[in-house]
């Protein structure tokens, strides 16, 4: 099974994929994460993409889908896989379906977590970071205090410098003036499994199994 899955900040829709890839054995390719770690690196695409970071301005497509084929290739051609959030524009559809026919590998489902804009904000605004496995946690629900140490490793946890009312409202509206457009082609495609992500986590997940037999 070969699986997308869309959201706005803050729909969950990382743990989502987390469940699924455990459920059905699927490699979870969460692309921001691989840019951050990228971005760490002392390299010439590592320094591309810090400084692109910096600015808040979106990877090209082609270093997108170059960056996801060379994660992809590391994965087993018997294993399947969940690309979180790519294509993430409409330019990149093709791409990315170019990239996976040449990996012998095509989309099944997508899957796309709603969530209003206010809650949006709400849940982002008290998100936290491990800084050494970068699981994400909720201030008041996983954790009391930054000064928490992760639940899952020990390590310390920080919040992002863009999760802020300014900053989140800068990415939602990127992602539905530029990635909506992209879902809504996959609605076409009669792949699309919608789910609302206004409720709790083992909630959102039964959705979505469900969905499996539906679409």
């Amino acid at each position: 099974m070969n699986l997308i899955i869309f959201g706005p900040q803050g729909s969950g829709k990382g743990t989502q994929a987390d469940l699924l890839a455990e459920k059905y054995n699927l490699a979870h390719i969460e692309t921001g994460q691989i840019f951050r770690e990228i971005g760490r690196e002392n390299s010439e695409l590592g320094k591309k993409i810090k400084q692109l970071n910096d600015l808040k301005e979106m990877i090209p497509d082609e270093i997108t889908v170059d960056v996801i084929k060379n994660s992809l290739e590391k994965v087993s051609s018997q294993k399947g896989i969940i690309l979180d959030s790519a294509p993430r524009t409409i330019g990149q559809i093709e791409l990315v379906e170019k990239m996976l026919q040449g990996l012998n590998r095509s989309i099944d489902k997508a899957i796309y977590i709603t969530l209003p804009y206010d809650e949006s904000v709400a849940r982002i605004t008290k998100r936290y970071a491990c800084t050494v496995c970068y699981r994400h946690f909720v201030l008041g629900k996983h954790i009391s205090g930054n000064e928490d140490p992760c639940p899952t490793c020990g390590g310390p946890v920080m919040q992002r410098a863009d999760d802020t009312p300014d900053g989140v409202a800068k990415r939602l509206k990127t992602f539905y003036e530029v990635t909506v457009p992209v879902i809504e082609k996959y609605r076409e495609k009669g792949m699309l499994i919608e789910v609302d992500g206004n409720q709790g986590v083992e909630e959102v997940f039964s959705e979505i199994i469900m969905g499996f037999e539906k679409v």
